[in-house]
Parts: C-alpha cells; structure tokens; sequence
C-alpha cells in the first residue's frame, strides 16, 4: 500500500508540475524542475547507499551502489543545470549533460542486476533481443525526429549529433524492456521493473524533448516537463523497495509470462511507422531499410536459438521423464523391477497365459552374517551380484524384481512342462552358490525356492502366497533346496 501510495504521489507531482509550467518563465519552470528533480534523487542516492551493507548477496550489493550512484550523478547533473539557469551563461551545461547521460545508462545496468541472473545461450537471446529493440526504437527516432529535424533545417541538429544525443537513452530503453519482459516473481519483479519504467520514460522523455527543439516547442511540450519528474520520482520510490531474494532463472521465468512479449512491442511499432511513411511518401530512407533489415535479422536470430532452447529443453525434459518413470519401477539398488512394477506387469503376464506360468520366490541364505560381520556396503554389492545372476538364469520373456531386503521373485512364462520351471529354480541356485568378491574378500550365500504353477482363474496375488508357503516349506527342510506349493502338503521334490 505505501509503494502504491508513493506511486500515486509521484504521477500527481509530474501532473501537476506539467500543468503549471506553461504559466512560469521559462527559466523558472526549468529551476523548478531542476529542483524537484536533484531532491528526488539526492534522496535515492542516499537511501540506495545506506542499504548497501545490508544486502546479503555479493550481486545486490553490486545492484544497489549502481542505483546509488546512477541517482547521484543525476541529482547532480540537474544541480549544474540549475546553476547554470539561475546565473549567467557558464560552461557547466556540458558537464552536466555528461553526468545525466552516465546516469541513464547506469540506470538499466542497476535493474539487471537486480533481477535473477540467466546463464547459457539464454545470454545470447538477452543481447540479440536488446540489439532488435535499440534498432526499433532507433528506427521510430529516425522516423518522428531525425528525419524531421534535417527536413526543418534544425541547426546543428545533423544525424550524428542527434543519435549521439539521444543514443545511450535508447539503448537504455532497450535493455530495461528487454529485463522487464523476464517472468520475474510478482514480488521479486518490482524493483527492476519499476526502475525498467524509469528508464523507458526517460528514454521517451528524452526523444519527445527533442522532437520539441526540432519543433521549435517549449521544452516541456508534449509531456517532456512531466516524463523527467516521473523518471525521478521511479527512481526514488524504487530505492525504497525490498531487495528481490535470489531465485533460480528456471525455464519457466525465460520463456513464458504475460511480460515475454514486450521486446515486440517496439518492433511493431516500428513496422507500423514504416508502413504508414511508405503510403504516405511512396519511399523509405536507405539509413532506415538497412536498419529495420538488421533488427529483422536479429529477431530471426533470436528465434533459432529460441527454437534450439526450446528443443533441447524438450530432450532434457524426455529423458528426465524417462528416467523419473524407471525410478519409479525400478529399485534403486539392482536396477530390477520392483514390487510396485512386479505386481502390475506379472498380473498381465499370468492372465495372458495361465497354466503356462510359474512364479518363484527366492529368499537368501546366509545374507544376514555378511550384513552384520561386513557392513551394509558388502550386502549391497551381494544383492547386486545376485540380480546379475537372477537375469542372466531367465529368458527375456521372463520377469524378475526384488520384493524387499534379500527376497526376489521370478516368472517364468511359456512353460511347456513343470520340469522345464523346476531345472530353472535349481540353475538360479547353483549359480547364487558361486562365491562373490565383497570389499577385499569373497563370500558365499545360498537361497531357499519356493514356487508355484499357474492355473486357470487364480490371480498373482495368490500365487504368490502359495510361492510364499512353499519357500517357508524349503527354509524349513534345511535351506539351500526348492519346493513345490501343493493344497495339503508341501513334500520335497
């Protein structure tokens, strides 16, 4: 509410001050303005300067002496001009030009900073996009001020000279859209859009006042007195706003948002302007083709490495899907399929095919000694070494996964025969016997089977049981063997 508050202040002193200054002298209504002008930001100089050793970051910091000293060579800038309107004619107006021009071009560097950085080719757009822009807004300038100074036969007033005028306000202008069109956070995005906003009504502020001279105007014609007064006021109510926290410059803030499309804004324009010149005059002048071809070469430019942005950011976003969806499926230590991915896959597997499947559930023997005397690292690389195996023993239409802890179960599909399903199991035991190299020394494990066969209209879950039962039964009969689920007893093969 007090930035609004201020806000309002700022616009009704520019209102006011441009609707009294057509009744003051002309010297008077500039040392008024001077006046307002070099008070506004005298105080952003120091409020900016006060903050600086508060600033967390080593970028804020940064951020916050440019503002400090953007404002004080405005503020003092406008005291040589009013120094040189209340006393007879001197050489401070050459000075103090300088300064206001140092302190407009501080002004968007002071913004950039305030907002997140941005990193890889997202660079090369932001300096692709802030050459379009100077070249549109440079364009407009031609067409409404350069072009009509010479046809006048303004004095002094040649190409050169005025673009070396009124040159780093656009190139200013230029950055600030270019900063202010980034999908910033609504509350991070105040500062460096309000001070994007000073920088873009000084830039017009400043073509306008020129187009006054050309003119013959007074100098606070078309708005010209207000647009000072309002940059001034930006400024001062900016430097009270809360430093942005830093927030990452993800995706989503380079290439989306409601603010994306204004770096466009003066390039249509720009177009439009050119289109009506072209009606009204039947030509268009070389200086200003060759600069709408180059802004138009950088848009496209722009628009390839949007393109390459975008589609690299596709694959990433694929592969990361991808990935995301086998983690999901997969456990994290073997890289089987796990519970989750069992259940779902081996339901389909059994319905497909009942009365050819087997589903076998395998416990480790001896797993616990080499946890407990080797360390949870050595039962990790047991469990590793014992999936390698599992998916080596079945065929690729088979399904393997770790239930949890040193259990696993297997499906075994198309099988012709039990025995077929039978010389598996024992294979897969014959093979978790061999030795494995834990740390700096070798280890040996067995495993317990249990298994049961598919039968027409029974789900997994009860086969599952059934496996679970038999493995029991083989756990029981001394480890190391397999057995069958069968309804009353479990006898050994």
């Amino acid at each position: 509410m007090r930035t609004r508050a201020a806000l309002l202040a700022v616009v009704a002193l520019a209102g006011t001050f441009q609707a009294v200054v057509p009744a003051l002298p002309e010297w008077l209504g500039r040392a008024v303005s001077d006046t307002l002008i070099a008070v506004l930001l005298a105080s952003a100089a120091v409020t900016y300067a006060r903050r600086i050793r508060r600033e967390q970051t080593r970028r804020t910091q940064v951020a916050v002496a440019v503002g400090a000293t953007s404002a004080a060579l405005w503020s003092a800038g406008n005291v040589l001009f009013l120094i040189d309107e209340l006393t007879p004619p001197t050489v401070l107006i050459t000075p103090a030009g300088v300064l206001s021009v140092g302190a407009a071009l501080l002004l968007p560097v002071g913004m950039h900073l305030l907002a997140p950085p941005v990193r890889g080719a997202e660079r090369y757009r932001r300096l692709i996009d802030v050459a379009a822009v100077s070249g549109a807004v440079y364009a407009l300038t031609w067409l409404y001020v350069l072009v009509p100074a010479q046809d006048r036969g303004t004095d002094g007033m040649t190409y050169g000279f005025a673009t070396m005028l009124i040159g780093p306000e656009i190139v200013a202008a230029a950055v600030a859209l270019v900063t202010m069109s980034r999908n910033l956070p609504t509350r991070a995005g105040r500062a460096p859009r309000l001070l994007g906003v000073a920088a873009v009504v000084l830039a017009l502020t400043a073509m306008l006042a020129l187009r006054s001279n050309v003119n013959g105007q007074p100098w606070y014609s078309l708005g010209a007195g207000a647009g000072y007064l309002l940059a001034a006021g930006l400024v001062a109510v900016t430097s009270h706003l809360e430093t942005p926290r830093p927030v990452p410059a993800g995706t989503e803030r380079m290439i989306s948002g409601r603010w994306a499309f204004l770096p466009y804004v003066p390039i249509l324009l720009a177009v439009g302007a050119s289109a009506a010149e072209q009606i009204r005059t039947g030509r268009l002048g070389s200086v200003l083709v060759w600069v709408l071809l180059v802004t138009f070469m950088l848009v496209l430019v722009r628009q390839f490495i949007t393109v390459a942005i975008v589609g690299r950011l596709a694959i990433t976003l694929e592969r990361q899907q991808a990935e995301l969806a086998h983690q999901a499926d997969h456990d994290a230590l073997t890289g089987l399929p796990n519970r989750g991915y069992f259940h779902r896959s081996g339901a389909e597997l059994v319905a497909a095919d009942p009365g050819r499947c087997m589903v076998l559930l395998l416990d480790l023997d001896g797993f616990k000694p080499v946890n407990d005397d080797l360390g949870h690292a050595a039962g990790d690389e047991v469990l590793i070494a014992v999936a390698g195996r599992l998916r080596a023993a079945i065929r690729p239409t088979d399904l393997v996964a770790r239930l949890g802890g040193d259990e696993f179960v297997l499906i075994l599909t198309e099988l012709d025969a039990e025995p077929a399903g039978l010389a598996v199991a024992h294979r897969i035991l014959e093979s978790i016997t061999h030795p494995i190299g834990v740390l700096d020394t070798t280890v040996k494990i067995g495993g317990s089977i249990g298994l049961t066969l598919s039968r027409s209209g029974e789900t997994l879950d009860t086969l599952i049981r059934e496996a679970d039962a038999a493995m029991y039964a083989a756990k029981s009969a001394g480890k190391g063997t397999v057995r069958r689920f069968v309804p009353a007893a479990v006898p050994a093969n």
